[in-house]
């Protein structure tokens, strides 16, 4: 064998060597991205799911509120329902917000830095440490695309480092929900949520079935009941020159602001600004009778 065959035989072998490490290196990056798309779409999936268990959740936890308010058998169970999905609301929260979809694609991202830099400085185990970076990268990609956009499309979007491709942003409105109207909040409201803010009116009245007047009258039974009606109440004139019945719209009014429904009354207490808050009263106080008006008045 001359000099010239066993050059043509080593160039020969380098290029082989070059074209079966070349397939080898693009049959690799081609099974890398398919790897990357699959986790892509699998995220995408799941937060749409996710997206979609919040406003159910949420539909679900606002009509178990509405029955809890009529509701006698089962009540402990259900509230114990509503707890759930209330948790479950919290864990969703990013949902809500532009702000709280940001603060959970921060975390993802700190996430995504801290198997980076386990990844810089391991040996062992390096194979799984790069799918994992992958599928946090498809994550936040996923995330990105359905997330809240409070307008800001450039936040944490130098986070992750695309090679050859880039990420269509969605923007996607969050439509704020509208204030409900007192009426609304009734329907929607709370017995048990009332019973605590009754709390704010034991020291001056009570809340039982025959009790005593204090330095208010008692409680009870005092939806519907004739205004300044109660035996054995010294009533102020401003209460006293008042006719007619304490009706779910009085009561609305005279909870908002004592001083404002009866000026010159001698009730010290401010009131309660939410309308929730007083839709939430009033179910407490529409409870608190021998004969509640169904559906707290509503039609």
């Amino acid at each position: 064998m001359n000099l010239n065959q066993i050059i043509k035989i080593i160039f020969a072998g380098i290029f082989t060597f070059f074209v079966i490490g070349s397939l080898s290196s693009i049959s690799n990056s081609i099974f890398l991205e398919k790897i990357v798309d699959d986790l892509s779409m699998t995220s995408s999936a799941k937060f749409n799911e996710l997206r979609k268990e919040f406003f159910e959740t949420q539909t679900s936890v606002n009509e178990n509120k509405k029955i809890l308010t009529h509701t006698v058998v089962g009540r402990k169970e259900l509230i114990q329902e509503i707890s759930k999905q209330e948790t479950k609301l919290n864990e969703l929260s990013y949902f809500t917000s532009p702000e709280s979809a940001s603060e959970y694609l921060q975390k993802l991202n700190t996430n995504l830095k801290s198997v980076e830099g386990i990844l810089t400085h391991s040996v062992m185990g390096r194979e799984d440490l790069k799918k994992k970076i992958d599928l946090a990268k498809a994550e936040i990609a996923s995330f990105k695309k359905i997330m809240p956009s409070s307008g800001n499309q450039d936040l944490a979007m130098d986070l992750i480092a695309e090679k050859d491709s880039s990420i269509e942003v969605v923007e996607i409105k969050v439509i704020e929900k509208p204030k409900l109207s007192f009426e609304e909040e009734l329907a929607l409201a709370s017995v048990d949520a009332g019973l605590k803010l009754s709390k704010k009116c034991t020291a001056c009245h009570s809340l039982k079935s025959g009790g005593a007047n204090g330095v208010g009258p008692t409680l009870w039974n005092i939806v519907n009941a004739p205004k300044a009606n109660i035996d054995g109440y010294s009533y102020s004139k401003a209460l006293s020159s008042m006719e007619g019945n304490w009706t779910i719209q009085d009561l609305n009014l005279w909870l908002k602001s004592p001083k404002k429904y009866a000026p010159g009354n001698k009730m010290s207490f401010a009131g309660l600004r939410k309308t929730k808050d007083r839709a939430n009263m009033i179910a407490f106080l529409n409870s608190i009778s021998d004969e509640p008006i169904p559906n707290n008045g509503l039609n």
